[in-house]
């Protein structure tokens, strides 16, 4: 709301996979990762058959 007051524009709708189509399977595994790491864990990463 703030943009659309301050920049005088209309507003338009993202959408409600606006977040789903942005999201990266990499960046979310890398941020999952380090979220471990940092907790303590050893975390050692296997492909599923």
């Amino acid at each position: 709301m703030w943009h659309v007051l301050t920049t005088n524009t209309s507003y338009v709708d993202l959408g409600a996979d606006y977040y789903l189509r942005r999201d990266d399977p990499q960046t979310r595994k890398n941020r999952r990762l380090h979220q471990l790491q940092d907790l303590g864990y050893t975390v050692e990463l296997a492909l599923t058959a």
